[in-house]
């Protein structure tokens, strides 16, 4: 004979039903997160969108020997700087025509440097 011990058919449904719910709980906390990621980067579109773009500008400049490493670092700190208050003026969720107007002065002014550093006559 088995020494192995049956389980009652009733505590098995049990441990199906409670899988089961746990699997919904599991899901519905998935799709919450993911609504709220995507809505939260909806908000923050343009302001990602012209990161992205002075980005590429930037790696633009270096694959071409318009920009040297020099410049490229410190092009690069600046994105990390806009980035960091960007990422700041959004962790309580609301984005203020104060924050916004901030976030879009700095992104013009590393704009106009992305732009000296790829037109400036002489390299260091």
């Amino acid at each position: 004979m088995s020494n192995k011990i049956k389980a009652h058919p009733i505590s098995e449904g049990l441990k199906g039903r409670r899988i089961i719910r746990m699997k919904k709980i599991f899901l519905g906390i998935l799709i919450g997160t993911l609504i709220l990621g995507t809505v939260a980067t909806a908000l923050a579109g343009p302001f990602t969108r012209r990161e992205a773009r002075q980005q590429a500008r930037i790696y633009q400049g270096v694959e071409s020997g318009q920009i040297t490493n020099r410049e490229f670092r410190l092009l690069e700190r600046e994105q990390a700087r806009i980035e960091a208050h960007r990422q700041k003026y959004w962790s309580d969720g609301v984005l203020t025509p104060d924050e916004a107007f901030r976030l879009t002065r700095e992104q013009n002014r590393a704009s106009r440097h992305i732009w000296r550093a790829k037109h400036n006559p002489f390299h260091y």
